[in-house]
């Protein structure tokens, strides 16, 4: 009995040994960076901060089927991450407001690479305006789609109302109150029944949206369309100070 004591007291020691030993691996330092650039204007597409993300496959490691990880884009269309493996990778925009893209295959990393991807927004939020009426806002704008051909159904034109410059769906980063969600245009028709056949809209007028005097605000408009995803393409941010 004695000698299954010892045995079993000299593997345990044995196996904490091992534990123990130093994790001579580097850390990951390598970088990925770059721009999601809207087809339509060439700037930037502009989203809310982590609303969607790129993600990406290491495909030069051999020992199984690679797991993506995901990179996430920021409120002005850029990513930025510092901590990755040097190695190769696919890489591809996911979960945005955009029409299916393809994957950038074979990308490789080795201290810090910049890659940029283009993508074809569902809609543009056009001609944008705020107007103030005492302590009542009302927003307004107009949607385009010039590519209308399999464009998944209007879904909704929402409202987003800050007190901060991060202003959008994503994160939350914005007043999330029914005074301000019970205005949004709830559509659920296609294209063609709502708009007909033109690649623009009439105007929406959103509100009026109840706001504080003394308050600033950052304001802007989210359109979605009816897929997997029901992510925002937006108006640029407005800033609205309340007398």
């Amino acid at each position: 009995m004695r000698k299954i004591i010892y045995l079993t007291t000299f593997i345990a020691l044995m196996t904490l040994s091992a534990c123990m030993g130093i994790d001579n691996w580097d850390e990951p330092d390598a970088r990925f960076h770059g721009r999601i650039i809207d087809a339509y204007t060439g700037e930037n597409l502009m989203t809310s901060q982590d609303e969607w993300s790129i993600r990406i496959w290491e495909t030069s490691w051999k020992d199984g089927i690679p797991n993506y990880q995901s990179l996430s884009v920021m409120q002005d269309g850029s990513y930025n991450n510092t901590k990755l493996f040097a190695a190769t990778y696919d890489m591809l925009p996911y979960g945005g407001p955009f029409w299916p893209c393809d994957t950038v295959k074979n990308v490789v990393l080795k201290k810090t690479v910049e890659q940029d991807f283009t993508v074809t927004p569902y809609l543009q939020v056009i001609d944008f305006k705020t107007s103030l009426n005492g302590t009542n806002l009302i927003l307004s704008c107009r949607l385009k789609a010039p590519r209308r051909n399999g464009l998944p159904d209007l879904f909704e034109i929402k409202p987003f109302i800050s007190l901060t410059s991060f202003c959008g769906n994503g994160n939350n980063s914005y007043i999330n109150i029914n005074e301000y969600n019970n205005k949004r245009i709830q559509i659920n028709k296609s294209w063609e029944a709502e708009v007909g056949d033109a690649d623009t809209s009439g105007t929406y007028n959103v509100g009026p949206l109840p706001v504080k005097s003394g308050y600033t605000y950052y304001v802007r408009l989210g359109a979605a369309v009816n897929d997997a995803n029901r992510k925002y393409n937006y108006s640029p941010i407005v800033k609205v100070t309340v007398p």
